[in-house]
């Protein structure tokens, strides 16, 4: 897919010319990684304005958050990773939005509507693809960098957006026109390293380098388990040290004070230990071209303290989804409520049980003097993800779909399940993600997850919470319980004509519903009375769209 940069550019020009006529700015921003990197970024380019303004964060964009976004007293409300799907309800005479969500729809009035939105930067518009060419964040760094050539030094946090938004995960590096702008401002300021062809798993920094690759769900998923014992054997067989030395009094974590990290490998080493790796992968009977597949770029920030999770832009995007997503659970303030007398310049103070929001933007624009604070924030989020993984109690097949039933937690139901789960409904999209990647017969696995059907699970949404999708209406009014829905599925998908996103708005609007979203990850809101109907809709939807699609003319 080639896109027009040049105009992409231009329409980023002509929101800047509308901030910068701004006498006050609220900024709305989506609650999770590449929302909060987008919060960051808007709020930091707005700063060095003269201006200082109000940051709010939301897990979606519901009717009431709309009415408030509506009836804010500032000259310009700044959209950040969201909006797209509510282009029509908000006041577009005094409002931008950066996003890279698809909007849905079809016709010729439709494409003459897309066509005009004039205060929207989105790379859906202009030929991208928003899943992969680039995020909220990256749409925002556009913006911010035609304000001011100043604000070229925060394109770091535009690659954390699009990594966190796992834009990188298909071809093992962040890819397109739109992508590679962002990588080569990051590098003239200094701040990034691109790391090409080795090992992008999860802990280059925040993990010994043993750990790194015993530990890793990548080599997991591909049927390669190796104890912490066996790959400490390579690293010794090779000659590749480990140990410090001695204890670096600057790193908090015991381990890691101890024992380097594989950032801190010299690549020589680095690759020794990947050949090492290659010859046990032969030794188990897999192929060792698999291995290859999966090397990929790693974006490293060497200047932020060593040890500390914002020195890495996979690890720093998982630090900003331990804070960001707990900003708004189901035991904090909404963001209605915490905003209501609009008492802050960045949202979350005291008062409204969630200084997270204020901790999380300084995290982004400070990572020295506060990441060790938002480290904080992960040991919560990693024991939510490990209770939310435990609790599937089996994985159903049906046509097209696949869903996860939960455990009901009692020795009289213990064979038996229910349709939700009871986690974070921030958080169920991670959840389901991680249950995508698991495979069946290794490490002991519960359940079997299919790779050639979406995944798909839901959680309890409680009957007074103000911050969903959008309030869905009934005969007689709002609708009652409700449930979130979540989606994911692999991306070969896309390939045979699948499209979670819209197959979801299709499907929840049958049920008096609300959905949307990426072509593989994807979500809704639906009435809880109405589970077993929305299900029979998706199977159905997804069965159609594969009956529709033709490889040469995509639907």
């Amino acid at each position: 897919m080639t896109g027009d940069y040049d105009a992409f550019v231009e329409r980023a020009k002509s929101l800047a010319a509308r901030v910068r006529k701004a006498r006050s700015v609220a900024i709305f921003s989506h609650i999770d990684a590449d929302g909060v990197s987008s919060a960051a970024i808007a709020y930091r380019a707005v700063e060095r304005l003269g201006l200082n303004p109000r940051v709010h964060f939301l897990k979606s964009m519901s009717e009431k958050d709309i009415d408030f976004i509506n009836s804010s007293g500032e000259d310009l409300v700044w959209i950040c990773d969201l909006g797209a799907g509510s282009y029509k309800s908000i006041d577009r005479s005094r409002c931008i939005i950066t996003d890279h969500h698809h909007i849905f729809g079809s016709g010729q009035s439709f494409l003459e509507f897309f066509g005009g939105m004039d205060n929207m930067l989105n790379p859906v518009e202009f030929g991208f693809e928003g899943s992969t060419h680039l995020s909220g964040a990256g749409c925002t760094y556009f913006v911010a960098r035609e304000l001011d050539p100043a604000n070229v030094d925060l394109a770091y946090l535009a690659i954390v957006g699009a990594v966190g938004d796992l834009q990188d995960k298909k071809a093992r590096r962040l890819e397109g026109a739109l992508h590679t702008s962002v990588i080569e401002d990051a590098l003239g300021t200094g701040v990034l390293q691109v790391v090409e062809n080795d090992l992008p798993f999860f802990g280059w920094v925040t993990r010994t380098a043993v750990a790194m690759i015993a530990f890793s769900n990548d080599l997991k998923a591909i049927g390669c388990e190796c104890t912490f014992s066996d790959v400490s054997q390579w690293f010794k067989k090779q000659d590749v040290p480990t140990y410090r030395g001695r204890r670096n009094p600057s790193i908090k974590d015991e381990n890691l004070s101890k024992f380097y990290s594989w950032s801190e490998l010299k690549i020589e080493n680095r690759e020794k230990i990947i050949n090492e790796l290659k010859r046990t992968l032969g030794e188990k009977g897999v192929d060792s071209a698999i291995l290859k597949d999966m090397l990929g770029d790693v974006y490293l920030f060497p200047k932020y303290p060593i040890g500390s999770a914002s020195r890495e832009a996979k690890e720093f995007a998982t630090m900003l989804n331990a804070s960001g997503r707990y900003l708004h659970s189901k035991s904090e303030t909404t963001p209605t409520e915490a905003n209501a007398d609009q008492q802050s310049a960045v949202e979350g103070e005291e008062k409204s049980g969630g200084f997270q929001g204020e901790l999380i933007i300084k995290t982004c624009l400070d990572p020295v003097s506060f990441s060790s604070d938002a480290m904080a924030k992960l040991g919560n989020h990693r024991d939510n993800l490990k209770k939310g993984m435990e609790e599937i109690h089996s994985v159903v097949a049906m046509k097209h779909i696949q869903y996860i039933k939960g455990r009901i937690d009692s020795k009289e139901n213990k064979n038996k399940s229910k349709f939700t789960l009871t986690a974070e409904d921030t958080i169920l999209g991670i959840i389901v993600g991680m249950a995508l990647d698991q495979k069946p017969n290794i490490d002991g696995a519960r359940f079997s997850v299919r790779d050639d059907m979406p995944l798909i699970a839901l959680t309890d949404v409680s009957p007074d919470s103000m911050d969903e999708d959008l309030t869905l209406q009934g005969k007689n009014g709002p609708s009652g319980e409700r449930v979130k829905v979540s989606g994911r599925m692999k991306r070969e998908l896309v390939d045979k004509g699948i499209h979670l996103g819209e197959a979801m708005r299709q499907s929840a609007l049958k049920v008096k519903g609300v959905g949307g979203g990426h072509n593989v990850a994807a979500g809704a809101t639906i009435p809880k009375r109405k589970i077993k109907a929305f299900l029979e809709a998706l199977d159905e939807e997804i069965g159609g769209q594969k009956e529709r699609f033709s490889p040469s003319e995509r639907p």
